[in-house]
């Protein structure tokens, strides 16, 4: 999951209901990627899911929040109203770390079964088993994934599309022009590890419910459903992220980092469903005797696929570009975002630098272990 930024540091209320029907996209958007509106299934109990948090549980969403719009008054007027010390606590709140919202999709652990291509060596590449002679046991499928030793990802010189996410129908156009160079820049990665590649289709939609295979209930943010292998994308928040501040290039920029990361976050999940990581992980996470083990399970899917996302941006960082405003609001605002350590379900500040960070800078897969670190740097 990805949660989208809206409000100024410390005051991120709720996303308000969606008011009336979703508008339908369809006719804009490439047959490929149809969206998919209508409310979902009444919900059954607590639900896990890889994206917006689909049932009742501890830990409610919260996401990154946007930086405090520019006061339209004269600084003087301001500080002769409210004083030196206000200031300093905006100053203070501009730089508050922001927590991303909890998550992850139902899937039945014994549901599915890595896709083995050839290996490199032309050996055939299902893992060996502790237990069985076809079968690799969760921990090594999560730990010794094959997928950490394809070595850095190659660009496929990305650019930014020329498209101002400033409606629903711009906002799927913007994710609609980057996918393709997910799917290219991935798809040798995954099939050099031994497995095949199924790039995830996408829909977008707005709103309150979105139906899925996944899961039921309230959605409020991007998701990834693993049972139909696909990337839902929520036009509403990031609209309102962009046009909130309107004529602000900060903030506009800080709303463009976030659609493309939110995009690709959510195709790492699909990385993760392609190399047998996601269905292992979640069999682990059952496994947990207490509801800290989940929660830190939960955090070592989540960071791995925000250091996915890295990768995918560190090697297109100077075709896309990533430079100026755009580098600006990823050091100060996108990398620095997290949860309060170990109270959430996407990880500390400090534990998205180790990961994410780390991987902006060196494009490489092998940055991405969450599940060979220690609970310490997962926090």
């Amino acid at each position: 999951m990805s949660q989208p930024p809206y409000g100024p540091p410390g005051q991120n209320p709720p996303y308000p209901p969606y008011q009336g029907p979703p508008q339908q996209y369809a006719p804009q958007y490439p047959p490929q990627y149809p969206p998919q509106y209508g409310p979902p299934p009444q919900q059954q109990g607590p639900g896990f899911g890889w994206g917006p948090n689909f049932g009742p549980g501890p830990g409610g969403p919260g996401g990154p929040r946007r930086p405090r719009k520019k006061s339209k008054a004269p600084l003087i007027a301001i500080l002769s109203i409210v004083g030196i010390g206000i200031v300093g606590a905006v100053l203070i709140g501009l730089v508050k770390k922001a927590a991303e919202d909890v998550t992850t999709p139902p899937v039945t652990p014994t549901r599915y079964t890595p896709k083995p291509t050839a290996s490199p060596t032309g050996e055939p590449s299902t893992p060996t088993s502790t237990g069985s002679p076809t079968e690799a046991s969760s921990e090594t499928i999560v730990a010794k994934n094959p997928i950490y030793t394809v070595g850095q990802m190659a660009s496929v010189g990305c650019r930014e599309p020329n498209i101002k996410p400033n409606t629903a129908k711009n906002a799927a156009a913007y994710w609609t022009a980057i996918k393709p160079c997910l799917d290219q820049s991935w798809k040798p990665l995954v099939e050099k590890a031994g497995f095949q590649f199924t790039p995830p289709t996408m829909t977008f939609w707005a709103g309150t419910t979105v139906a899925n295979p996944c899961a039921s209930g309230a959605v409020n943010v991007p998701f990834y459903c693993s049972a139909n292998n696909m990337l839902y994308m929520k036009v509403d928040v990031f609209v309102k992220a962009y046009t909130e501040y309107p004529g602000d290039p900060i903030g506009e920029a800080y709303a463009r980092m976030w659609y493309t990361r939110s995009v690709a976050h959510e195709f790492g999940h699909g990385v993760q469903n392609m190399t047998g990581i996601l269905q292992a992980a979640s069999k682990l996470r059952y496994a947990q005797e207490d509801y800290a083990g989940q929660m830190r399970m939960t955090r070592r899917m989540e960071l791995q696929a925000n250091c996915f996302a890295g990768v995918f941006l560190a090697v297109n960082k100077s075709s896309y570009p990533i430079n100026g405003n755009l580098l600006y609001v990823w050091n100060k605002y996108v990398v620095t975002a997290g949860d309060k350590p170990e109270e959430g379900d996407h990880g500390s500040v400090a534990s998205q630098g180790r990961f994410m960070g780390r991987s902006f800078n060196t494009g490489n897969p092998a940055s991405c272990n969450t599940f060979s670190a220690s609970p310490a740097n997962v926090s």
